[in-house]
């Protein structure tokens, strides 16, 4: 989980949901994990989309 990028605290929080065999838990928590790695994946998107609008204006200058 911690290649996935998920913090320590959601690893561990995994891990003891695992070990009790709550699969429903489980997958909250997984699909919490991605929606937070989908969150910082847009905002790295919107600081290239900036990139590239200071690209384009710079070749107009």
């Amino acid at each position: 989980m911690e290649d996935a990028g998920c913090t320590e605290d959601s690893i561990r929080q995994a891990e003891a949901l695992l070990a009790s065999g709550d699969s429903e838990a489980l997958i909250r928590c997984l699909r919490t994990c991605r929606c937070e790695q989908l969150d910082a994946l847009h905002e790295k998107q919107k600081q290239l989309d900036r990139l590239d609008l200071l690209i384009r204006k710079a070749r107009t200058w």
